[in-house]
């Protein structure tokens, strides 16, 4: 099967990978510097130009990856987990669980990627300076680095929101004022001041001429939109569904399958006539010993199905993620993202009162994105 994400590696437990979408942006960057330095330096060989231009570019993702690492590690230390960098088209974003729950919070995580930025800017320019006399491509491709680092650090501090500089932005509102749901409007508000503005500037980079740089301004503008749009949606979904707790959600209906049954059996009699993906091992709600699923299923030879039993291939109870009946719909739902969860029972002192699969908290979502449009 085709993927559009290839990892490249981890690093403390972050998920580092790339985007199908970023050779696109890779192989217009090394195309364009490559033509900038054969201009440029006439007088270097044609393998000059492309070695320099390919370890520039490789140096320059790389502190992309750098600078979205500084978001990750200060988030991780404040209590947000992240579970991937992903470098794509525009840039990087480091996938994050769930919002900081304090404007300190997404201050620090805001502002700690373009402090990596500025620094790198620092430090390449300094390598640059220290190696003027070097073989000349050397603090060619530094200079080139110390000066991108800077213009994406300043870029990134724009008070538009999803750039940086609308987190901090976002971040500041709230420390003054003590209200979030102002302090995301203001966000929100100027993320769609500058990707209208960038709208502007790109339509008047075309009609001087510039029409790849305006195409091109046009695309950051309609990313920026469209993820600004996004988090408003999300946050009026959150408020939306301030009053659902998991009790609301939860089907009373729960599966249930016997530890001693076959894999065979449960798959052929149980998954494949119901249509569920997963179902909790027990006798009854009060005594869970546990949840098996069909990725469990699947991790066994086909051909060991009827001697292997559920019990052997189960999560058991003390492993099970949980939500008490209490639990807020938007609690439920960081839950089953942040651990890559498809269900996810509900309990009270050992008994399963109800059952939530992601399926029924989305459908829960439209409804309530329907009834209030």
């Amino acid at each position: 099967m085709f993927k559009s994400v290839l990892v490249i590696g981890h690093f403390r437990g972050i998920r580092l990978e790339v985007h199908i979408s970023w050779l696109i942006i890779f192989a217009l960057l090394l195309t364009t510097m490559s033509a900038g330095f054969h201009n440029q330096y006439p007088e270097w060989s044609l393998a000059t130009v492309v070695v320099t231009a390919l370890v520039t570019a490789l140096l320059f993702f790389s502190s992309i990856v750098a600078h979205e690492l500084g978001h990750s590690l200060v988030a991780i230390r404040r209590g947000v987990l992240v579970t991937a960098i992903t470098l794509f088209i525009f840039g990087g974003v480091a996938q994050m669980t769930r919002d900081p729950d304090r404007a300190d919070d997404e201050f620090w995580i805001a502002i700690a990627g373009p402090i990596v930025s500025f620094l790198l800017a620092g430090a390449f320019g300094l390598l640059a300076a220290a190696t003027s006399g070097w073989y000349q491509p050397v603090p060619v491709a530094l200079g080139w680095l110390a000066t991108i680092n800077l213009m994406v650090a300043i870029f990134n501090l724009i008070p538009g929101f999803p750039l940086d500089g609308g987190r901090v932005l976002r971040a500041v509102v709230w420390k003054l004022t003590r209200n979030p749901r102002k302090a995301n409007e203001t966000a929100f508000a100027s993320g769609k001041l500058v990707a209208y503005g960038l709208f502007a500037l790109a339509v008047w980079n075309m009609a001087a001429g510039n029409l790849v740089g305006g195409l091109w301004i046009m695309l950051i503008a309609w990313f920026l939109l469209n993820m600004t749009q996004a988090q408003g949606r999300m946050y009026l979904l959150r408020e939306r569904l301030a009053g659902v707790r998991a009790r609301d959600l939860a089907e009373a209906d729960v599966p249930l399958v016997a530890a001693q049954r076959s894999v065979e059996a449960w798959l052929y009699q149980d998954v494949l006539p119901s249509g569920r993906r997963a179902f909790l091992v027990g006798s009854d709600p009060a005594h869970i010993e546990g949840l098996v699923s069909l990725s469990d299923a699947r991790r066994v030879e086909q051909s060991q199905w009827p001697d292997t039993r559920v019990a052997e291939i189960m999560t058991p109870v003390a492993k099970l993620h949980h939500v008490a009946p209490g639990a807020k719909a938007d609690e439920v739902l960081q839950l089953l993202n942040e651990h890559g969860l498809n269900q996810v029972p509900v309990m009270e002192n050992g008994r399963v009162s109800g059952w939530i699969d992601r399926q029924r908290l989305l459908r829960t979502v439209e409804i309530h994105l329907e009834v209030n449009r």
